[in-house]
């Protein structure tokens, strides 16, 4: 980890940029790095790009003064055993790009809900998890890259308390979690500081974002800017300075996602970067 908080502009908040304009972009707006949404529609394909060009781009990033926080890849089924490997060798070669780009986290899903997976058992779904995650944690580990597990919707590890199971069953030590509280407040079991508390020795990497919601179940939300919706960032974001987290917040911006209930990045991140720094410098 860093000795101090660093932040860093997720692609997904310039969905018109490539990787050079989102660098140059982020640079401008005051990010000391940039995570990068991995995939064919990403700013970079991980199926596609050469170790030459990744190279490259590190080069292009470190002249620039700009890191690589996290590699976010869309990988994510570990259960059907007709897709695992192809999973797994594709998540292999996600960490050896993050190698080249000297990148020091690769996101990875905590699978998938087994409720999604018909005729897979809650215990075959999540032991297939875990061994599919241990098996890239260990090639990363080769190359001095770490496996962070999202908090999110549609996984095995929405809350905190499943994450850390998840993290302890696979109990590598280049295995963390990636704290995306936003998922972790609405799925209700840890709200506010209690869930920063109780994530707080696992935490690599943050991802921020905030919304206002309308309603739990069924789910409807907006996106908004960060301080202008209803997740309890103030007392969240307290309680991570309060913990000494040192390491990256990252400013998942959903302009990829709901282009139409968000400014363009130019503004809606400059804001959520001044807001963050706000309440944790």
């Amino acid at each position: 980890m860093n000795d101090r908080i660093k932040f860093s502009g997720h692609t997904m908040g310039a969905p018109k940029c490539d990787i050079h304009q989102a660098i140059d972009l982020f640079k401008a707006i005051g990010y000391d790095g940039v995570e990068v949404r991995i995939a064919a529609n990403g700013q970079i394909d991980s199926e596609k790009i050469t170790d030459d060009e990744a190279r490259a781009l590190y080069a292009e990033a470190n002249g620039k003064g700009m890191e690589f926080s996290c590699l976010t890849s869309y990988y994510q089924n570990y259960v059907k055993l007709d897709e695992r490997d192809t999973v797994i060798a594709n998540l292999k070669r996600v960490v050896e790009i993050a190698a080249l780009l000297h990148c020091p986290m690769v996101r990875s899903y905590a699978g998938v809900e087994p409720f999604s997976q018909q005729g897979t058992w809650l215990c075959d779904c999540w032991t297939r998890t875990v061994t599919g995650i241990q098996e890239v944690a260990a090639y990363a580990a080769k190359f001095g890259v770490k496996i962070c597990i999202e908090t999110h919707i549609g996984s095995l590890a929405m809350t905190v308390r499943e994450a850390v199971r998840l993290i302890e069953d696979i109990n590598m030590a280049n295995v963390g979690m990636l704290l995306d509280y936003a998922w972790v407040e609405l799925a209700g079991v840890e709200t506010g500081a209690d869930a920063i508390y109780k994530a707080a020795r696992h935490i690599f990497h943050v991802h921020i974002k905030d919304w206002t919601l309308e309603s739990r179940i069924p789910l409807k939300k907006k996106s908004c800017l960060m301080g202008e919706g209803t997740v309890r960032w103030p007392e969240a974001l307290k309680a991570l300075k309060d913990i000494g987290y040192t390491g990256y917040v990252s400013d998942e911006y959903e302009k990829y996602w709901y282009p139409e209930d968000l400014p363009e990045p130019e503004i809606g991140m400059k804001h959520n970067l001044e807001y963050v720094k706000k309440h944790l410098l």
